[in-house]
């Protein structure tokens, strides 16, 4: 059984009040849906209010649907309510896949009237993480990307599991609140996490090695091909440099590139004397000496010109 899912008969359980929980819960609410919004600690539930009037602001119509009438955001630290209450039931959780499958093992109710699981997880395994939480045929991935109430893609992902409907069913529900579903077979890292792990991995050695400075790696990056990559994708740029000249620059280049596969020491010594980024105040970046809330403001800011940008040439 597929429910159907609609602003005036579907009701979204969010569970988890971090960046996905809390921005999710707006994509929804905005598109007209009742979000009940769990989170363990009922005070930090509570608090989250004034991250969702933020983010609620960002959300014009330049960047998501038209406002409709009728959405609304309860806070609810009764899971039990979830339970009873859900059609769709998100696990924006903390990343560890025992955690989530502990929580969709709570679901009994949820799994006897066949709602749909969906799980925000950026890249484990869904297969395993449904077997777990002993809700396999009636979960699927969805990968809302940072910061979801601004970037339009979700990756949908299927287990081995769910049958094609669910995952079919899912997508749909993406669209109706105006997201991108791109699917993605049940890989480690899906698409995304993959190209960019493997930049970070580019970016690490070149770090490491002594070729330029933390700094200089952030230059290029924004100043050269980050520039052009809302209008032209990477598969799009090979086409349009031409694939003999990618192929021959490959030829002498990937033998030089980065083939580690642990994380880099200029990282993990960094994480082991305590500076692991904006959250403790240094990483590869002095964090006491730079406004963190502007830099994520421009980064939000910046998406939304790029949205709206996309829209314009009738890319989104």
């Amino acid at each position: 059984m597929i429910p159907n899912f609609s602003p005036t008969t579907g009701t979204i359980a969010i569970c988890g009040i971090g960046q996905m929980g809390a921005s999710s819960a707006v994509a929804f609410q905005r598109a007209g849906y009742r979000v009940l919004l769990w989170a363990r600690d009922e005070a930090k539930l509570r608090a989250v209010e004034t991250e969702l009037a933020r983010q609620s602001d960002w959300s014009n119509d330049n960047v998501g649907p038209a406002k409709r009438e009728g959405g609304q955001i309860l806070l609810e630290p009764n899971l039990a309510r979830l339970d009873r209450e859900a059609d769709v039931i998100l696990d924006c959780i903390a990343e560890v896949i025992e955690l989530k499958a502990e929580l969709f093992r709570k679901f009994d109710d949820a799994k006897t009237r066949g709602a749909l699981f969906l799980s925000a997880t950026s890249g484990l395994s869904i297969t395993e993480m449904g077997r777990g939480g002993e809700c396999g045929p009636l979960l699927v991935g969805a990968h809302f990307w940072n910061p979801p109430h601004l970037i339009p893609v979700v990756e949908m992902v299927a287990g081995e599991d769910t049958p094609p409907e669910r995952l079919v069913a899912a997508c749909a529900l993406m669209e109706d609140i105006d997201k991108v579903p791109v699917r993605c077979k049940d890989v480690p890292g899906f698409i995304g996490n993959r190209i960019m792990h493997a930049m970070w991995r580019e970016c690490l050695d070149l770090v490491e090695q002594g070729v330029c400075t933390a700094e200089d790696v952030d230059r290029v990056v924004k100043l050269t091909f980050a520039l052009r990559l809302p209008a032209l994708g990477p598969m799009e740029n090979m086409d349009l440099v031409g694939l003999e000249l990618a192929e021959r620059v490959q030829r002498y280049l990937l033998p030089d590139l980065a083939r580690n596969t642990i994380p880099a020491s200029c990282m993990t010594d960094k994480i082991a004397a305590g500076d692991v980024g904006m959250k403790s105040g240094k990483g590869f970046y002095d964090w006491t000496k730079r406004d963190a809330k502007k830099v994520i403001e421009n980064r939000d800011a910046q998406i939304a010109r790029q949205v709206a940008f996309l829209r314009e040439i009738g890319e989104l």
